[in-house]
């Protein structure tokens, strides 16, 4: 059996999130994110989403196939801004800018070193940002691999 938590880098990310991201008033776990979007009161906040597994195959020396894991984690930040108006829409996006590079800046490569688990890398979001009078939710994908 096992030694290594399966969400172990869950709090690893929190806390990398809440110490590199300057400006947010927090930072939660929902399970998904149609609740992140009933829950989307605070803003600017990120809402941390475990998403789900990858699995790819590699070829190894003796040519035998092997499987490789990837934890995938959506990083959503939440925006709110007033001034913002369904046809105008690019004051939100500027109040958005330095903390979706701020995100970016924090997670390309992060490596939480914990036994088992890689350097996280971006990926192709499965989730479109979105928006709803003055709110606006921007999702990013990164996976990590797990070595186990």
């Amino acid at each position: 059996m096992s030694e290594l938590q399966y969400f172990a880098v869950e709090p690893l990310l929190v806390e990398h999130i809440k110490a590199s991201v300057e400006g947010l008033i927090e930072v939660d776990t929902p399970f998904s994110i149609e609740s992140m979007l009933d829950n989307s009161n605070n803003a600017p906040s990120v809402s941390i989403i475990w998403y789900g597994e990858r699995f790819s195959e590699q070829v190894g020396r003796d040519n035998r196939t092997k499987s490789i894991q990837y934890d995938q984690w959506l990083i959503v930040l939440k925006v709110r801004d007033t001034e913002s108006q369904s046809t105008d829409t690019q004051s939100i996006r500027v109040l958005a800018d330095p903390f979706i590079m701020q995100l970016h800046d924090c997670m390309m490569d992060f490596n939480p070193t914990l036994k088992g688990y890689g350097r996280f890398d971006k990926t192709a979001s499965p989730v479109t940002s979105g928006s709803d009078s003055g709110f606006a939710y921007f999702p990013f994908m990164f996976e990590i691999l797990r070595k186990i």
